[in-house]
């Protein structure tokens, strides 16, 4: 008999939500390019990409990381910049998958699994072209798209009509972000914190997530396919 669920601990598995942007993408690249192009535009000197990284995984404000290019004047030039840049497709293509992503999402979906997607995104035409063009489009049984400016309860909402009959101790959530466990605390689902993305392990363990792990790869590692009985 095909398995139709997957076991994590001393619970049952039907359905994952997942955010995007951190767990299945590194999105470094992007964030980084956008921001240096947009300085070098105005003739500053942008710092160096692991030093920028490093500053929003650790969630300094970008007014201070521009302080640091002696930028902070241009601020509200830049954040109009910036939302006009980000999510265009010259800057989409500069994500890359994180390690094994497509083959993770292949055995839970061959393993019975629903793959629910929440993310905060402006552009969903976008959005769409981009699952397309990395190939994992077809491995989603639903993609839900909330704008950047919204919080973990529109997350959450959104996705809670998708679940059906679905027991919520069925169902887990992975971010990489304070915004996921939020939703996944709304919802009243278990929440694995992933430290690959845009939040430092220190601050993830500080909101008490039910798990931590470092990628995808290492929470499929904890899941073992269970056969339906």
């Amino acid at each position: 008999m095909q398995p139709s669920c997957m076991r994590f601990v001393n619970f049952v598995i039907r359905t994952i939500v997942l955010d995007l942007d951190g767990p299945l993408l590194d999105g470094m690249y992007r964030h980084y390019q956008c921001y240096s192009d947009i300085l070098t535009a105005h003739g500053f000197d942008p710092i160096p990409m692991h030093q920028y990284w490093e500053m929003k995984r650790n969630r300094v404000d970008r007014r201070q990381l521009l302080t640091l290019s002696n930028s902070a004047g241009i601020y509200d030039e830049f954040l109009a910049a910036w939302m006009g840049r980000i999510e265009t497709k010259e800057y989409l293509a500069l994500d890359r998958l994180q390690d094994h992503v497509v083959d993770i999402l292949r055995d839970w979906k061959k393993s019975g699994i629903r793959l629910l997607l929440a993310t905060m995104r402006n552009n969903a035409a976008n959005l769409h072209w981009q699952l397309g063009e990395l190939g994992i489009a077809q491995l989603l049984d639903e993609v839900v798209v909330v704008g950047s400016s919204q919080a973990g309860a529109s997350k959450s909402a959104e996705i809670r009509p998708l679940l059906n009959d679905i027991r919520l101790n069925e169902v887990i959530w992975v971010g990489d972000t304070e915004v996921d466990i939020y939703a996944a605390r709304e919802m009243g689902v278990e929440v694995c914190a992933l430290t690959c993305g845009l939040r430092a392990e220190e601050y993830l363990a500080s909101l008490l997530p039910d798990m931590i792990e470092e990628n995808l790869s290492a929470l499929a590692e904890k899941l073992v396919c269970q056969a339906e009985r």
